[in-house]
């Protein structure tokens, strides 16, 4: 599966079961290496995915492999350990993305 079909699946997956992100109304942005980037938008209950979005100072930016992206996505990958240890690179607030990965655990 490719990392938009990933994305995808589980922006679908929340979108149906919004029970959890109900009220959250944030946007992230995924830098890949090689040279990807997905941005991911949560309003309302519903999680849209977009492919190369302009970058927006706005939005919590999270820069890492697109393998690391596909662990995360799959509940495989502790984002806590891999920022601390350089895997990961944030730019806004480290609170907003382990809130991601708090939703993402709880659809995985």
């Amino acid at each position: 599966m490719t990392t938009r079909e990933k994305l995808d699946a589980l922006a679908e997956k929340m979108t149906n079961d919004p029970e959890k992100i109900s009220g959250f109304n944030r946007k992230y942005q995924f830098e890949l290496k090689p040279e990807a980037r997905y941005g991911v938008q949560f309003s309302d209950g519903q999680v849209t995915v977009e492919t190369d979005p302009a970058v927006n100072e706005d939005a919590c930016t999270l820069k890492m492999s697109e393998a690391n992206l596909h662990k995360l996505l799959e509940g495989d990958w502790n984002p806590t350990v891999a920022y601390m240890t350089g895997q990961l690179k944030i730019d806004g607030e480290v609170k907003h993305a382990l809130k991601l990965h708090e939703i993402v655990k709880h659809y995985t």
